[in-house]
């Protein structure tokens, strides 16, 4: 049974998913990442600021390695590091 806190969590692991934008500002330019996972899990990127470029990968697929949050029933990753799947048809 899934239990549901207000307090906070954090794991360190690492996940696969795709990079989504998912804010963007008054000039169009990405400002916030999602990462989407093929179990409809998804975990907003915390530290975008320290990979900016993330950005650029947008609907990538990628193994993403960071500490992941939830709170409140959100999940959001602090995001260690990044590394794109080659063949992401596979």
């Amino acid at each position: 049974m899934e239990k549901l806190s207000t307090s906070a969590q954090s794991t360190r692991t690492t996940i696969r998913g795709m990079a989504l934008p998912a804010q963007w500002n008054a000039r169009f330019e990405v400002t916030g990442i999602l990462v989407a996972c093929r179990d409809e899990r998804e975990l907003r990127v915390e530290n975008l600021e320290s990979f900016p470029e993330l950005r650029t990968f947008s609907q990538k697929e990628a193994f993403f390695t960071g500490v992941i949050n939830q709170k409140d029933g959100m999940e959001s990753i602090l995001l260690e590091s990044f590394t794109l799947v080659e063949n992401a048809g596979e």
